[in-house]
């Protein structure tokens, strides 16, 4: 019992004490092209244009990307069947 309890006593000191590494800092200048290409700043509205796979793929943001994507998925395409 004495030895579970040193390790779990020395694991809990180790956890504490890890250094979170710091990530690197860019240095690098990026040029910005004077005409960007036209990216959306908010997700666009979910119809059947913006839920091709061709424009999901034309957008960089990968947060709006994703969730159009998501809203794509979860739109409701559900049609009213006719009674039997």
């Amino acid at each position: 019992m004495k030895k579970y309890m040193t390790f779990a006593f020395l694991a809990s000191i180790t956890a504490c004490t890890q250094e979170i590494p710091e990530s690197p800092k860019n240095t690098v200048n990026i040029e910005i092209s004077a005409n960007p290409p036209a990216q959306p700043k908010a997700v666009p509205e979910v119809n059947d244009a913006n839920c091709q796979f061709e424009y999901m793929k034309s957008i960089t943001d990968k947060h709006i990307q994703q969730t159009l994507a998501d809203n794509c998925a979860r739109r409701n395409t559900t049609v009213k069947s006719t009674k039997m």
